[in-house]
């Protein structure tokens, strides 16, 4: 079990670097100044699609016409709304 915990932890880390390096490359930073913070000779290695599904839901960008909304499209959307939500003082969505 502590495996598998472990592996899902990973996994989720893998993701928020990922996040995170989309975010700051379409902020322009400079890219020595992320390979450096990063560890990384290539930071696109964390860029899965994943990742920028996750910080397109997170900016409010629509999902990809002609196709489900994918999985971490539908948490960063749901994680902003919430959070917009409670800074607003409007009711947030209902749980399903």
């Amino acid at each position: 079990m502590v495996l598998y915990s472990l592996t899902d932890a990973l996994a989720y880390n893998f993701l928020l670097v990922g996040a995170v390096a989309v975010y700051l490359q379409e902020q322009g930073i400079d890219p020595d100044l992320l390979r450096r913070h990063l560890q990384s000779p290539d930071p696109d290695r964390y860029v899965t699609q994943e990742a920028l599904d996750l910080v397109a839901g997170l900016m409010g960008r629509p999902a990809m016409d002609g196709r489900p909304e994918p999985t971490w499209h539908f948490v960063g959307r749901d994680i902003a709304e919430r959070g917009v939500a409670q800074e607003t003082g409007r009711p947030g969505r209902s749980k399903r």
